[in-house]
């Protein structure tokens, strides 16, 4: 039973590890404008996190490094049954706050073309 519960535990762990690109450090993103295209990137990099269309072309942030995460969880209950009056754990609430760590923000003019980028810190 112990073991169960310790497989378990490992595979929700190895669950919550998500794969992040491997960019070299080394690219020259200036030389890439207006010649690099979205469908490039999305080859070298794999599909990104966030992506933003409009008019004006596409954003899309590839996440490079995740910062720790944290969530807050509180939760008050109240019930009554016949003549007992009982206080415990019952509807809670739970704040997360967004995720942090280090992104790889490209901007793409309509016709899928490098317009921008840079690393972006949250």
């Amino acid at each position: 039973m112990k073991a169960r519960l310790i497989l378990t535990a490992l595979l929700l762990a190895a669950g919550g590890c998500a794969t992040h690109p491997k960019v070299d450090p080394n690219i020259n993103w200036n030389s890439r404008i207006g010649s690099y295209t979205y469908e490039q990137a999305v080859a070298e990099l794999g599909r990104p996190d966030a992506v933003v269309e409009s008019s004006a072309g596409k954003a899309a942030d590839w996440i490079l490094k995740r910062g720790s995460q944290m969530s807050f969880g509180l939760g008050v209950g109240h019930s009554v049954f016949g003549p007992h009056v009982g206080t415990g754990v019952g509807v809670g609430t739970s704040v997360s706050p967004p995720p942090h760590g280090q992104y790889l923000h490209l901007a793409f003019d309509p016709e899928g073309k490098l317009t921008s980028w840079q690393k972006v810190q949250h």
